[in-house]
């Protein structure tokens, strides 16, 4: 008699969430003990550019008709200025209609032109802050074993935020990987390529802070890491196995929901607040493998079948510095009415220069799912995963001397440690065993300010059966990212 694999790792998941679960619970419950005990350092902690989007909250502000027609009375001011008190400038603007009283004299033509350029300079500044560009660039150098060492030229991220009013905002996303070139032929073979891709790109309409509907294309809330993937945000210069492979980060679909965040104090969690996402998406494709579900992200356009998948994460604060995560996933990935269901857990603790994060994700697929394109290969019926980091935050008071602190407010060192590891069940092609790939990160950064970052890392991977990633390979890996 057979057993669905997925039955026999059931129970053991079950298991493991429920000790996790008593682990946080009595972490808790202990916080308050310590509270007064702990006390946080202030280290230089990157922001991620949808976290100062978000607090732009902003009034209506001057239109830019305003500004053109302003700027249309300096003009007018000036050439009045250089004819003399005996050409009037024509009427402009509200001047024309209400009947205001032209100037007569050279300087009182001077004193009207700099007031006006004034109020040009505070509306165009007010318009200004309206909306916000960032942007960030990241450049790597890897060598590993059994591998041509290489520069990587990875991407360039750009940031739109336009607060439309106090409730009314847009948003975009747009990344231009390894410099968007697009493919070159030398004779034979390709020497350049690139893609540009919009991770995210939506609009908002704020009813209150607890409901605030938005649509377009979203990122998708399944997991922490997939909301916050911004190189200047993460500690190393690698996503987890398990963010590229198993969650397939960065992970954009086109849908509709709300999103929401409520303060809810009370004597024991004096900081506690919740932030949820839930939305209605196109969803994952069957277009997975047993070394990826990339290939699966849905189309920006299309679906392939009718029904929707829905995915939702709730955030809770439990003090500042403390958080945990739970997300799930539902959706079909075929005509067929196979589905695809997924649960994550992510947390986030701090206390002091010391910070643990990590995230443990699993999707299940039914049984018998084709894959897109093969009337023969199933798909994996179970995909695994997750990362458990370390950071300690420090900085050596011998160097504040040194070209390392000198004209930044607060230089901050990290010391990083991470396990990770991806298992995805075997799809019948190339073996009969799971495939799952494991690495061993040892890392340290240096950030002269929040969001400019020098990172060092070295990995050592080990896998079986099919690689996912890389293998068996281990190496050096730094990279700069600037964030402006």
């Amino acid at each position: 008699m057979q057993i669905d694999s997925r039955r026999r790792h059931l129970p053991v998941l079950f298991q493991c969430a429920a000790v996790s679960a008593f682990c946080l619970m009595c972490l808790a419950a202990a916080w308050p003990v310590f509270a007064e005990t702990i006390s946080p350092q202030p280290t230089a902690r990157p922001v991620s550019q949808q976290e100062k989007a978000g607090e732009q909250e902003r009034d209506d502000r001057p239109t830019w008709e305003e500004i053109k027609e302003l700027k249309a009375r300096v003009k007018a001011l000036e050439e009045q200025g250089k004819t003399g008190p005996s050409t009037s400038p024509p009427p402009v603007g509200p001047s024309a209609a209400n009947g205001t009283v032209q100037p007569s004299s050279v300087s009182e033509v001077q004193d009207t032109l700099d007031m006006v350029q004034e109020q040009v300079r505070e509306l165009a500044k007010k318009a200004d802050e309206r909306v916000t560009l960032n942007l960030y660039a990241t450049g790597a150098f890897e060598s590993f074993q059994h591998r041509d060492s290489r520069f990587d030229a990875r991407n360039i991220q750009l940031f739109m935020s336009g607060q439309i009013t106090s409730r009314l905002r847009a948003y975009a996303e747009i990344d231009f990987e390894r410099t968007a070139r697009t493919a070159q032929s030398t004779g034979t073979a390709t020497n350049r390529q690139g893609d540009v891709d919009v991770n995210q790109g939506w609009l908002e309409y704020k009813i209150s802070d607890a409901f605030v509907p938005r649509f377009g294309v979203i990122l998708v809330p399944f997991g922490r890491l997939n909301l916050e993937h911004f190189d200047p945000v993460q500690d190393l210069t690698d996503r987890p196995i398990v963010m590229r492979h198993v969650i397939p980060t960065t992970w954009g679909e086109a849908g509709m929901g709300f999103t929401g965040r409520l303060a809810l104090p009370n004597s024991f969690f004096r900081d506690l607040g919740v932030a949820y996402q839930f939305f209605v998406i196109n969803g994952l494709t069957n277009a997975i493998s047993d070394t990826s579900t990339r290939n699966a992200r849905g189309s920006y356009e299309s679906d392939n079948n009718a029904n929707k998948a829905v995915v939702g994460r709730l955030g809770l604060r439990l003090y500042q510095g403390g958080e945990l995560g739970f997300s799930g996933y539902r959706g079909a990935i075929d005509k067929l009415g196979h589905y695809l269901t997924g649960f994550d857990i992510d947390w986030k603790f701090r206390w002091g220069p010391v910070e643990l994060l990590g995230e443990y994700a699993y999707f299940g697929a039914d049984r018998g799912a084709l894959q897109f394109g093969s009337a023969t290969s199933t798909l994996p019926s179970t995909l695994q995963g997750g990362y458990a980091q370390a950071n300690y935050y420090f900085w050596p008071e011998f160097l504040n001397g040194t070209f390392l602190a000198q004209h930044f407010p607060n230089p901050t060192f990290t010391a990083i440690f991470r396990y990770d590891f991806a298992r995805i069940a075997d799809d019948e092609d190339a073996g009969s065993i799971a495939n799952k790939e494991e690495r061993y990160t040892i890392g340290m950064n240096y950030r002269p300010v929040q969001n400019y970052v020098f990172k060092v890392e070295y990995q050592f991977n080990k896998t079986r059966s099919e690689a996912l990633e890389r293998g068996t390979a281990n190496g050096l890996l730094t990279s700069i990212t600037a964030s402006f």
